[in-house]
């Protein structure tokens, strides 16, 4: 039984830390396949790229679904101190990014960095009740001039 519990928590790891934003799902689709064929009498996958596992029963049929894709960012330009700005793929709540930690894919391996705005010491008026919007937003990377 400890067996089978490493293994879904293995899996279940590697299924949230498989990055899968909207529109580039296939690598966490695929690692989901994979598992469903651990347990599925049949695995497929249609044109649009959903997948299904089915298991061939007598018993009632019911229907499991849900999404595979995450929300995520999309850098658009970088800056000539090192800051990264970008556009949100999916529906991001400008409020919650501030502050958050985030993971860049890239060819060379994932980049670590943070969201960060405009300091409160700086913010003048009405930019201190504002919401912060995306584009007022950067990512940190800790990249400095050569």
């Amino acid at each position: 039984m400890k067996f089978v519990q490493k293994h879904q928590d293995d899996f279940l790891k590697r299924l949230l830390t498989t990055p899968g934003p909207s529109g580039d799902e296939a690598v966490v689709a695929r690692l989901w396949r994979d598992e469903a064929r651990s347990f599925a009498d049949r695995v497929e996958v249609d044109v649009r790229g959903n997948s299904f596992a089915l298991l061939e029963s007598t018993g009632p049929r019911v229907l499991l679904a849900g999404h595979i894709d995450e929300i995520g960012l999309m850098i658009t330009y970088i800056d000539e101190d090192g800051y990264l700005y970008f556009q949100t793929v999916g529906g991001w709540d400008a409020q919650v990014l501030v502050g958050q930690r985030v993971r860049l894919s890239g060819n060379q391996g994932d980049v670590i960095g943070v969201i960060g705005k405009k300091p409160i010491h700086l913010l003048k008026g009405d930019e201190l009740e504002a919401a912060s919007k995306v584009k007022d937003l950067w990512l940190d990377i800790g990249a400095k001039e050569p």
